[in-house]
């Protein structure tokens, strides 16, 4: 976790802040991207992602997975800088829900707010919902 993390810190021009869990995206040996769970709540749970161009499905559904199983949260909630065009493509793609701007959410740059619950999550993370 923490080594992930100061990776990430240090990459992305984060300000190290508390996370519940981080883990590394490795390529060929190398960190190409990260996951820091993040402001945990009970059933809902942060997710932030660094790497630009890395997200596949599969990573999607393994958080998916790891949100349900290890958390055991009905929610993710996802925030992106509202220039991340990329990002919130996405996001929407793999079934987060537009909620909202966060107005200064990265300092003078707005965050736009997602959540991914219920059905959907379940879905995404491959389990089976009656």
């Amino acid at each position: 976790d923490g080594t992930i993390a100061a990776w990430t810190f240090n990459t992305f021009d984060v300000p190290p802040h508390h996370y519940e869990m981080c883990f590394g995206i490795v390529e060929n040996s190398q960190i190409i991207g990260s996951v820091l769970w993040e402001a945990y709540r009970g059933h809902d749970i942060e997710i932030s992602y660094f790497g630009p161009k890395t997200m596949t499905l599969g990573i999607a559904r393994a958080c998916a997975r790891m949100a349900m199983d290890f958390f055991h949260v009905s929610r993710v909630t996802a925030r992106t800088s509202r220039s991340n065009k990329m990002m919130t493509r996405g996001i929407k793609k793999i079934g987060f829900e537009y909620e909202g701007i966060c107005h200064n959410g990265y300092g003078d740059e707005d965050a736009v707010m997602y959540g991914l619950y219920g059905h959907k999550l379940a879905r995404l993370a491959g389990k089976t919902v009656h």
